[in-house]
């Protein structure tokens, strides 16, 4: 176990944060797959996404045959994805003193970022493939990291429509608290953008600069009620603000690092005229002190440079607080449609990120909706109302678009791989746990392609996963490890 754990850091150390590539870790992982003695292959991934790096590797072990038949499925599929969210503030990794990339133990617990979602799977992976190494199989074991999970899923995605590999059954790595996930809910990622121009600065004195931050918890975007999202606290904040007379000449709007992520940090920079300065440092110091939201907030105040100062136009704060209320009137609706299989029981929504461009504002948001609730539906009521509030800023150009979606993933409990994997718990002393979740996984994209797949992994997801202090459970490990192998030998031997 010793030498797992020196590996478990060694992993968590080697970042692979989903935008800034994987190419480091990749090559880590194919050295110590053909340790192991699986024939290796590198596979580069393109993708056409704006700002993520181009280094983006899928790594591929195998053990056993590797000829591929394309008319027959064989074999199975053992998939991990090696990417990560990024860390978000580091001072909220505070049982890493700071530092999520060196990995911590205490107690039971191995602290990190990947150590739950999902790095350490790919190991444990690893180590029951290792078993097999002088066996003879009757059909091949697949060992696939796959890159750019958190930002698209495009890694799986080149993989299966590359057909590189055929497998019969595909097992998908996240955290499932060691039960089998045989169904989860969609994956819907909608854009709006506000278009404008920006306004130069006129001659009534805006000249006090202020930029206020504004503080959350992270938590993963399937889980929003676990977090506290600091974009609608800021928008709040800004509104109160408006409401009590404030004039406020906004320069700049952001929030989030990723829509599948409530974010933990938003700002705002705008100006006010000097009569008005003095007399907001107090309204905005009472507000949070009454609040108890201290803690909060941050405002930086100061003199401005009147060299070159454009301001966004007054309508656009106001088209993006209508555009965020609508969304949150969503969440209001998709609680009343209860499924209590599912964790939380209904559909969510995340307002994970906003931005700024050179030609607008975009907010992205994270829809998960329950496989009886239709997708399409929803996409058609969302498109609808935002062209309603686009036609009230006809000086604005208002669009929105579902980015990218994952299916729901629907495999029954009648389902082959399901009853290996019950026959697997049992063989590894594990309590049988047949679940569904909230996260959307690259299981769905395997399973709409025509194989069987479903979850497994060791640690918790819910509270966990795209959380500060994220944590692996170090007997998990064990038990995962125990159950890979049990499936290997019902399918491959």
């Amino acid at each position: 176990m010793r030498d797992f754990l020196e590996e478990a850091k060694k992993m968590i150390s080697i970042p692979s944060v989903s935008p800034d590539g994987n190419e480091e870790l990749a090559n880590w992982l194919v050295d110590r797959m053909r340790l192991a003695g699986l024939k290796t292959q590198f596979q580069p991934v393109t993708h056409s996404l704006e700002n993520v790096s181009k280094r983006q590797f899928n790594v591929i072990g195998i053990l056993g045959d590797p000829l591929v038949n394309h008319k027959i499925k064989r074999g199975l599929l053992l998939n991990t994805h090696i990417d990560t969210v990024g860390p978000g503030l580091l001072s909220n990794w505070t049982e890493c003193d700071g530092n999520p990339f060196h990995a911590v133990i205490k107690g039971d617990r191995l602290y990190g970022l990947g150590s739950a979602d999902v790095k350490l799977d790919f190991l444990c992976k690893l180590r029951a493939i290792e078993k097999f190494r002088d066996k003879k199989l009757k059909h091949p074991i697949y060992l696939v990291g796959t890159c750019g999970e958190e930002i698209g899923m495009f890694g799986a995605k080149y993989l299966i429509q590359s057909k590189a590999l055929n497998p019969k059954f595909v097992l998908v790595g996240e955290p499932s608290d060691l039960s089998v996930v045989y169904a989860h809910k969609s994956l819907n990622i909608f854009k709006a953008t506000i278009g404008f121009q920006m306004v130069a600065k006129d001659a009534r004195g805006f000249n006090r600069r202020i930029v206020i931050e504004s503080f959350g918890k992270s938590a993963h975007g399937s889980y929003p009620h676990l977090g506290v999202n600091a974009i609608h606290q800021l928008m709040d904040l800004i509104r109160d603000s408006i409401e009590q007379g404030y004039e406020m000449k906004f320069v700049r709007f952001e929030g989030g690092e990723t829509v599948n992520k409530v974010p933990d940090r938003a700002s705002a920079e705008f100006y006010l005229t000097a009569h008005q300065f003095e007399d907001y440092k107090r309204f905005f110091r009472d507000l949070v002190s009454q609040t108890g939201m201290d803690k909060s907030f941050r405002l930086e105040a100061g003199g401005g440079d009147d060299v070159g100062i454009r301001f966004i136009p007054d309508s656009v704060f106001e088209c993006a607080a209508r555009v965020s209320d609508y969304f949150r009137k969503i969440s209001i609706q998709f609680a009343k449609i209860v499924d209590p299989t599912f964790n939380p029981a209904h559909s969510t929504v995340n307002f994970g990120q906003m931005k700024q461009t050179i030609n607008g504002l975009e907010m992205f948001l994270d829809l998960r909706i329950l496989p009886d609730q239709s997708a399409e539906e929803i996409e058609k009521e969302v498109l609808k109302e935002i062209r309603t509030i686009a036609s009230d800023y006809p000086t604005l150009n208002v669009t929105a678009a579902k980015q990218r979606g994952n299916a729901a993933l629907g495999m029954t409990l009648d389902h082959e791989l399901v009853k290996i994997c019950k026959d697997a718990m049992l063989a590894a002393g594990l309590p049988v746990k047949l679940d569904k979740k909230a996260t959307s996984t690259e299981a769905a994209l395997y399973f709409k392609a025509g194989y069987e797949a479903i979850i497994f992994g060791p640690g918790l997801s819910v509270g966990n996963s795209h959380s500060p202090n994220e944590f692996q459970l170090l007997d998990h490990l064990d038990s995962a490890t125990a159950f890979y192998e049990k499936v290997i030998e019902r399918v491959c031997l």
